[in-house]
């Protein structure tokens, strides 16, 4: 192989490793939905349910 065709490979899989998503924190990740109301569904159509 050519010394160019080496740095060119080189570059590019560091543009990829650059571009690649960074792993996310598990609390942020999994962030609880609890809205402070209790809802069910019915034929998708979110009901609150009064008192649970």
């Amino acid at each position: 192989m050519q010394f160019t065709t080496v740095i060119v490979a080189f570059l590019s899989m560091a543009a990829f490793a650059i571009a690649a998503p960074t792993p996310v924190a598990e609390d942020v990740a999994r962030s609880p939905q609890n809205h402070g109301m209790c809802v069910s569904s019915t034929d998708g159509t979110p009901v609150e349910i009064v008192g649970c």
